[in-house]
């Protein structure tokens, strides 16, 4: 599938971009929303819903350490930041990416964001 980068991202997911896996892919369309999809029919599960006009200067961003919950931030260089999605880490382990499952599901860290 194109712009495919992998099945996960520690750093920033550009517009048009997207992680894979399996039969699913979240997107970082070029309106500025992130979205969770299967590939075979393009049904969208889930979307963050930060559309804006069209521009392709959006993007999400990962961001996770120590302190705090990992999170992503969706952004446009005309609109700055839209939206900031929180995942989690467990107990022992740090949550250290944005990842797609081969079940459909979009995690940040340890905590599941959506599913299809």
């Amino acid at each position: 599938m194109g712009g495919c980068v992998g099945t996960a991202f520690s750093g920033t997911l550009g517009a048009g971009k997207a992680i894979c896996n399996g039969n699913y892919l979240v997107r970082m369309q070029t309106n500025g929303d992130l979205v969770l999809r299967v590939i075979s029919t393009g049904a969208a599960c889930w979307a963050s819903g930060t559309a804006v006009a069209p521009g392709g200067d959006t993007s999400a961003t990962f961001h996770g350490g120590p302190v705090g919950a990992p999170f992503v931030t969706i952004g446009s260089v005309s609109q700055g930041q839209l939206k900031q999605i929180v995942g989690a880490h467990t107990y022992l382990h740090l949550g250290t990416n944005a990842n797609v499952n081969t079940r459909g599901e979009f995690w940040i860290g340890y905590k599941k964001i959506a599913a299809c």
